[in-house]
């Protein structure tokens, strides 16, 4: 365990409002960026990234971003700073790291005992935080942007929720480009198939509108699911949580006293 952890890591919560945003700015230390509740949109080195509660944001010492609340509602954020000297294991370009529902819990707890003042327990929850981070799945992008002429206006479509009802191949039709054309830009401009692209994509908006109170049968339907079943586990797959889970959770708890 590291000696005095407390000095190499700092953790700290904030609440953003629709459009709020942080301006530009960069750190000496290393920042994870991650959504307890809702959605944050960034900017990094010209680069859009969101950040949906099942994904945080790895910015690296000295790297310039900024970011802005996208949500209809409050934006609960969290983030873990890493001093210089940790920072050396982990990646020198931003990356987006998955985040399980132990480590959401771990931090909420993390913040919690942080309040409460335990020291040795906060200590060892830093030490978790560390190790969970050093071995947290990391990916190039979530939902990556473009400016290539011929793929921009598909992502425009592809990412409409008045046609998430069609099909991929029906949203596709209207676009002159052969598929062979369509998936070496897709691979080469996203590194994502156009499918993965896409529920991407609709995994953002079911966020959204869940926070918003909107049902999961209606959602269900507006997104081109004909059983509440099939978007129940399409969300589980990508959040690890049921979408009743995700809006009983939706609001910040309370935790209970350490004794």
């Amino acid at each position: 365990m590291i000696e005095q952890i407390e000095q190499h890591i700092e953790i700290s919560q904030s609440f953003y409002e629709k459009y709020e945003e942080v301006h530009p700015h960069s750190c000496i230390w290393g920042d994870f960026n991650m959504s307890l509740d809702g959605i944050l949109e960034y900017e990094v080195n010209g680069r859009k990234l969101w950040s949906p509660p099942s994904y945080g944001i790895w910015i690296p010492p000295r790297v310039a971003h900024h970011s802005i609340a996208v949500d209809q509602h409050t934006t609960h954020y969290a983030v873990i700073r890493l001093d210089p000297e940790l920072c050396e294991n982990f990646s020198i370009k931003p990356e987006m790291l998955s985040v399980s529902v132990f480590f959401r819990q771990l931090i909420l707890e993390a913040f919690h005992v942080q309040q409460q003042g335990h020291l040795h327990y906060f200590r060892h929850l830093l030490q978790v935080i560390l190790d969970q981070l050093s071995s947290a799945p990391k990916h190039h992008h979530y939902l990556p942007q473009t400016h290539h002429p011929a793929l921009k206006p598909i992502l425009e479509d592809l990412a409409a929720p008045a046609l998430f009802q069609k099909s991929l191949r029906q949203v596709l039709e209207p676009f002159a480009i052969s598929e062979r054309q369509l998936h070496r830009i897709s691979q080469a401009e996203l590194q994502l198939s156009l499918s993965e692209w896409r529920s991407r994509a609709k995994l953002l908006y079911a966020i959204m509108q869940l926070r918003q109170g909107k049902s999961i049968k209606a959602l269900s339907f507006e997104l081109g699911y004909q059983h509440s079943s099939n978007f129940i586990e399409f969300f589980k797959r990508y959040t690890g949580q049921t979408p009743a889970q995700f809006k009983s959770c939706a609001a910040p708890k309370p935790l209970q006293k350490l004794p």
